[in-house]
């Protein structure tokens, strides 16, 4: 995995050393204890939901020589940014089996969301070397994605990578992940 976690590394202190090893949910749960982030609270999900939008961007959507997230949404008119959006579709849909990648992002994002695919399993592909579950049984995937530690806000989502890969998931209460 890459060793660059420019979100984590933002919140470097005597109290809090980023390990590019260790497993999203461990690493942001050793950054919200030395934040004093609440679980569960509306400052901890979205400061997680942040996290997640950054790492992806990080591990997939930075030029191989620079690991810093792009701007969201790339300028229209600028082709070496809409060039690595593209590749880092590409790159996710590899990730996931979608292989060979189709050649356009929406496409991409189209093959992505028919994926049963759980977010954070991608950063922690990246992060830890371990291989994404892609989902067979959607109930499962469901009863995964709905725990607690699982849920991404949705309202912090909108406009980022994370809305092209969020799933519906009907339930009194749901929350798409």
């Amino acid at each position: 995995p890459p060793a660059s976690q420019p979100h984590f590394a933002k919140f470097q202190s005597s109290s809090f050393t980023p390990n590019d090893n260790s497993s999203f949910d461990s690493e942001f749960a050793r950054l919200a204890s030395s934040q004093n982030w609440t679980p569960g609270s509306q400052e901890y999900v979205r400061q997680r939901t942040i996290a997640i939008a950054e790492e992806l961007h990080t591990h997939y959507f930075s030029q191989p020589s620079q690991h810093t997230p792009l701007p969201a949404p790339p300028s229209a008119h600028d082709p070496s940014q809409i060039e690595i959006r593209r590749n880092g579709y590409q790159f996710l849909c590899r990730e996931v089996g979608i292989v060979p990648p189709p050649s356009q992002i929406g496409e991409c994002k189209r093959r992505l969301k028919a994926k049963l695919v759980n977010i954070v399993d991608l950063i922690d592909a990246r992060r830890t070397g371990k291989k994404v579950k892609v989902w067979e049984d959607f109930r499962s995937f469901k009863a995964y994605t709905l725990l607690p530690e699982h849920r991404i806000s949705k309202e912090d989502a909108k406009g980022t990578v994370l809305a092209s890969l969020l799933q519906h998931l009907p339930c009194s209460g749901a929350r798409r992940k």
